[in-house]
């Protein structure tokens, strides 16, 4: 898939948005995250995508945001991680005591072997996806959504694999599905004790770059089915 295809996708999902009165803006002043999770009644920022704990730039971090008339109603943060051939479980270790530990508390102890196995190289990560009531109920708009954020990642980027972490309830009523990942990975990470709100039963949600593409490229040709 070219850029010119994850464009186009782009476009698709703005104009069918616009027309249920709902626009799309990036936002990469980061010292503005903070008070636009406030806005929109999200009742946290997680450390891992907080300006708070990470240097962000424009090169490694962008967030969405959606607006109607004039109002935030739904907001997601993207990341990138280059780990090349590093361990995904050494990786959140580290970062998981930085974030949760205070840098000496060791948060993790057991990372899912298939994750260990497969999450390499560039890694786009998905995090503090919230929609407002005002947005509406509708999983087309999530859809939507949520594709402009593969999108520009995959223009960004290009990462080896996209991921997110989901609630079982939500993999269970289609969340992976409706944000666009295609393998779903159970009990993702062991915590000694979990932060709230994170949990034991965790999935990891994941794609490669591949299956991306061939989703991306099938709904170019069936744009309807957006």
């Amino acid at each position: 898939m070219g850029e010119y295809e994850k464009a186009e996708l782009i476009a698709i999902c703005r104009e069918k948005l616009l027309l249920n009165g709902l626009v799309v803006h990036v936002e990469q002043d980061f010292d503005k995250v903070p008070k636009i999770i406030e806005t929109i009644g999200k009742p946290y920022l997680t450390p891992k995508m907080s300006p708070f704990f990470n240097d962000f730039t424009g090169e490694n971090c962008f967030w969405l945001r959606l607006e109607k008339d004039g109002e935030i109603v739904a907001v997601a943060g993207a990341r990138l991680d280059d780990l090349g051939e590093g361990s995904i479980t050494e990786y959140w270790r580290r970062t998981m005591r930085r974030q949760y530990g205070n840098g000496e508390v060791e948060m993790v102890t057991r990372v899912a072997p298939p994750l260990e196995q497969d999450l390499k190289g560039r890694l786009a990560y998905f995090g503090d996806l919230h929609f407002s009531r005002a947005a509406g109920r509708s999983l087309k708009t999530v859809r939507r959504f949520v594709l402009i954020g593969h999108m520009i990642s995959a223009l960004k980027w290009n990462p080896d694999w996209t991921y997110a972490f989901l609630r079982e309830d939500d993999v269970r009523r289609g969340g992976g599905y409706h944000y666009g990942f295609n393998r779903y990975i159970p009990d993702a990470q062991i915590w000694v004790d979990p932060p709230a709100p994170r949990e034991n039963t965790e999935y990891c949600v994941m794609t490669n770059r591949r299956d991306l593409a061939y989703m991306a490229e099938s709904f170019i040709r069936s744009p309807e089915r957006l």
